[in-house]
């Protein structure tokens, strides 16, 4: 008898398990079914037409080069005539500008190149020169007019080949991106070309 008693208990607890379950799936096929009512998507989409894109070329006695000429071999403290600028094409969103000079050998070594700049540019402790205004389509800027080989170089650097390197980095004036992603640039400079919002 207990056998059949614990039996109707397993088979009552079963069946009882069976119904809560049954009406849990009813409710929630119910519910899912209610929520599907009143409800509505919309969607809405628009054209934008970007400005024109900041690019600059380097030139370097007023034509625009993909590599500098040095001639003769330097020592240190030679100081080279080289006037270096920037030259932006017809089409241009207005920008703001920075350069830097380094000399490197196949070493590995890189020094900082200490130039001669124009007024218009500004050096940062960044070693970053900044120049002070803009620069907007067809606009021709001078850099640099001349390059001085560092003194830091000594008899071990001789005979070896180095490059000197212009970078010259741009971005758009609108919108304060120099004070977003310049964070080295000079605070006075920010201020002046770049204010923070």
């Amino acid at each position: 008898m207990r056998n059949t008693s614990s039996a109707r208990r397993r088979v009552s607890y079963s069946t009882i398990a069976i119904v809560i379950l049954s009406i849990l799936l009813i409710a929630s096929i119910g519910i899912g079914v209610t929520l599907a009512y009143f409800t509505s998507s919309a969607t809405v989409a628009g054209d934008i037409t970007l400005g024109d894109p900041v690019t600059i070329s380097i030139t370097q006695g007023g034509a625009s080069v993909s590599t500098l000429t040095f001639s003769g071999d330097a020592l240190p403290g030679d100081v080279y005539d080289q006037p270096i600028g920037i030259s932006a094409p017809a089409e241009m969103t207005e920008a703001l500008a920075r350069a830097k000079l380094t000399i490197s050998n196949a070493d590995g070594a890189t020094e900082n190149v200490e130039a001669t700049a124009t007024s218009n540019w500004q050096l940062g402790s960044d070693q970053y020169y900044y120049y002070k205004g803009s620069i907007n389509a067809n606009d021709n800027v001078d850099f640099v007019t001349a390059v001085t080989i560092p003194t830091t170089l000594t008899n071990e650097d001789a005979n070896k080949t180095f490059n000197i390197q212009v970078v010259v980095e741009t971005i758009q004036k609108a919108n304060n991106a120099a004070n977003a992603v310049w964070t080295t640039a000079p605070e006075d400079w920010l201020e002046a070309y770049s204010p923070a919002t």
